[in-house]
C-alpha cells in the first residue's frame, strides 16, 4: 500500500515537470541556406510545412514539424488582446526562435538590423489574406502557430507572428496602431520612420508586402498614429548548433520596390491601460520561483517518505 502511494507521488511529480516544459508546438525546425524541395512528411501526430524566401540575394528554406494536437487546441479558443496572443506565440514558437539564433551565430557579419530584417523578410513572404475570406469572420485574430499552418494572414496576424519571434530574440518592441492598420515597432540603433512613446523610440516594421526593412514606411500608409502598446522583451534560451545543410545554387532575390522614406511627424499618442514591462517581468519571475519552490518541497517530501518506508519495511522484515 505504501509503495503504491510512493509510486503515485513520484509519477505525479514527473508529470508536473513534463507539463511545465511541453509548450512548444514545433517539434522540429531547421532553417537552411538554399532551396530544399521536400518538406517534412505528414503523420497522424504532426504536420510538415516548408517556406522559402529571399534575403540579401540568397534563398532560405525553413522546414518545420508542427504538433497537430497542439494546433487543434486553439480551435474555439478565445481571441483575447493582441499582447496576450504575442506572448502565447513566444512560448509555442520557441524552437523557431532558437533556429533564428543559430543562423545569427553563423552569420557573425550580420548587424542587429540584419537580424530584424531577416525575421521580417520571412514573415513578409507569407501571403496576405483577408479574415473574412479564410475564416468567415471579420477581424479574426490568429495565434502565431495558426498563421504558420494556414500559410498567411492579414496585418494583425503577421504582426502577432513577427512580434512573437522578435520578443523571443530579446528585442524591445511595441504594437503601432494607425487608422485601419497595425504594424510593429522595434527599439534600437536604427534609422528611418519611428514613433516615440514613454521615452523610447520604436522604428516602424511593416509585416505585409515584401522588401520593407526596419524604419521603412510604405508610401501608401499615413503617419497618423492612434496608439502605441509596448511589449516586454522575453528572450528564449538558445539551443546548441545543429548540423547544417547548404544548397550551393541560390535563387536570385526578387527586386525590392522603389521605397521612399517619409519624414514622420510627431503623432498624437494615447497610452493604453496595459501593465508595464517591469510589472509583467516581476510577475513572471515570482511565478517561476513559486513553481520551483513547490517542486523542491515535493522532492524533499518524497525523499523523506522513501527513507521512512524503507526503514519501516526493513524493521518489519527483521522482526519476522
Amino acid at each position: 500500500m505504501y509503495m503504491r502511494l510512493l509510486i503515485a507521488l513520484l509519477l505525479g511529480s514527473l508529470l508536473i515537470t513534463a507539463n511545465g516544459t511541453a509548450e512548444d508546438a514545433l517539434s522540429d525546425v531547421r532553417i537552411v541556406e538554399g532551396i530544399v524541395q521536400q518538406r517534412p512528411p505528414n503523420t497522424r501526430q504532426t504536420l510538415g510545412k516548408r517556406y522559402v524566401w529571399n534575403f540579401k540575394g540568397k534563398p532560405y528554406t525553413v522546414l518545420m514539424t508542427i504538433d497537430i494536437e497542439k494546433y487543434n487546441s486553439y480551435d474555439g479558443k478565445e481571441r483575447y488582446d493582441i499582447p496576450q496572443l504575442v506572448e502565447e506565440g513566444r512560448t509555442t514558437l520557441g524552437n523557431l526562435t532558437r533556429e533564428f539564433q543559430n543562423i545569427f551565430r553563423q552569420r557573425r557579419e550580420w548587424s542587429r538590423q540584419d537580424h530584424v530584417d531577416f525575421v521580417l523578410s520571412f514573415v513578409q513572404s507569407l501571403p496576405y489574406t483577408l479574415d473574412d475570406v479564410t475564416t468567415g469572420y471579420d477581424e479574426f485574430r490568429r495565434y502565431a502557430i495558426e498563421t504558420l499552418i494556414e500559410g498567411g494572414g492579414d496585418c494583425e496576424d503577421t504582426t502577432i507572428l513577427v512580434a512573437a519571434i522578435l520578443r523571443g530574440l530579446g528585442e524591445k518592441t511595441a504594437l503601432i496602431f494607425t487608422p485601419g492598420h497595425i504594424a510593429l515597432g522595434v527599439s534600437g540603433d536604427f534609422t528611418g520612420a519611428s514613433v516615440t512613446h514613454g521615452g523610447t523610440t520604436y522604428y516602424y516594421c511593416e509585416t505585409t508586402g515584401t522588401g520593407w526593412g526596419v524604419g521603412v514606411l510604405p508610401p501608401s500608409f499615413g503617419t497618423q498614429v492612434e496608439a502605441v502598446v509596448p511589449l516586454a522583451p522575453s528572450k528564449v534560451d538558445p539551443a546548441p548548433k545543429p548540423n547544417r545543410i547548404t544548397t550551393p545554387e541560390p535563387t536570385p532575390r526578387r527586386p525590392s520596390p522603389d521605397i521612399t522614406t517619409p519624414t514622420p511627424r510627431t503623432p498624437p499618442i494615447t497610452t493604453p491601460g496595459a501593465p508595464s514591462s517591469e510589472t509583467q517581468a516581476n510577475t513572471k519571475s515570482k511565478s517561476r520561483l513559486g513553481t520551483a519552490i513547490v517542486i523542491l518541497f515535493i522532492l524533499i517530501g518524497l525523499g523523506i517518505s522513501t527513507v521512512y518506508f524503507l526503514h519501516r519495511a526493513f524493521k518489519e522484515q527483521r522482526e519476522y
